[in-house]
């Protein structure tokens, strides 16, 4: 813990430099395997899991690296931020899968008056503004030997932005809620095997980010340093373990799997629309020069 002999020693407990190296190999291979995943079946959007993996990867390669440089900012400033930040990316995988799936298997591609295309840019817009604010903060966090004020600034940011995360969480927990009513209003069960898994998968993910949402609010709202952050078991078993659960099922059911055809892409389902908006121009021109 923090009785260190070191004044300078940055870590708050004698941290585990085995749990280090164990995560470090367990990121690089879901990293590794995630990227496979993404050329094999041509998801060129999971680039966004991938970026979160590998942050995850970085982040406890660093850890490793601090832990054997206990005195070191520099070293323990950038895998704070890298861990801190990573699950943003992974959420924003979240939160396009589902804009697909109602794409997909949704005939009016809308749920809660929205078209999935829109449902996408506002969550990945709010994901986005979410990263700026927890980048905002853990800067303050992590400046070399902050003040009292930037301390307390950056954590409330960095709360703020947790507490953003949840909030859109929760409209996704919502939103994925009203796209199985909707789908069993057109179709009742049948279909339903093509996507239930992916979504239960989803569904799982959701979960735990938000238990490490809530994990990281109640670390950064505690007195400092509060029993959150001098135990390392409690950042292993409700970070670190949750954001492994969080990617780990996408491995077994991924979205190339089951958003498959032109509409699992938006980029291909609009360049498919302006050709046929230029098609029927086109025929419009012809018809009115015979």
């Amino acid at each position: 813990m923090a009785g260190n002999k070191d004044p300078n020693n940055v870590w708050e407990y004698n941290p585990s430099k085995g749990a280090a190296i164990l995560f470090t190999i367990l990121w690089l291979i879901t990293s590794t395997y995630h990227f496979v995943q993404m050329i094999q079946h041509r998801k060129w959007y999971c680039w966004v899991l991938v970026m979160g993996c590998t942050w995850e990867f970085v982040g406890f390669a660093l850890r490793i690296l601090s832990i054997d440089n206990p005195t070191s900012v520099a070293l323990f400033a950038p895998q704070l931020t890298f861990i801190v930040l990573a699950p943003i990316w992974i959420a924003a995988f979240d939160y396009m899968s589902l804009g697909r799936l109602i794409n997909v298997f949704l005939p009016s591609k809308r749920c809660l008056g929205l078209s999935a295309r829109r449902i996408t840019l506002l969550f990945v817009g709010g994901d986005i503004f979410s990263f700026i604010v927890q980048l905002s903060g853990s800067m303050f966090l992590t400046g070399n030997n902050p003040s009292p004020h930037d301390f307390k600034l950056g954590t409330n940011i960095l709360i703020g932005g947790q507490c953003l995360q949840l909030l859109l969480f929760s409209i996704f927990i919502v939103m994925s809620i009203r796209f199985e009513i909707n789908y069993k209003a057109e179709f009742g069960n049948v279909g339903k095997e093509r996507w239930v898994a992916f979504m239960r998968v989803l569904n799982v993910s959701c979960v735990c980010i938000c238990i490490r949402s809530i994990f990281r609010i109640a670390e950064f709202a505690s007195t400092y340093p509060g029993p959150l952050v001098t135990h390392e078991v409690a950042f292993y078993v409700l970070d670190a373990v949750m954001m492994l659960f969080a990617v780990w099922g996408f491995h077994l059911v991924h979205p190339g799997k089951v958003l498959v055809g032109e509409e699992s892409s938006f980029r291909a389902e609009r360049k498919r629309r302006k050709m046929q908006e230029r098609d029927t121009s086109t025929s419009a021109v012809e018809l009115s020069s015979v």
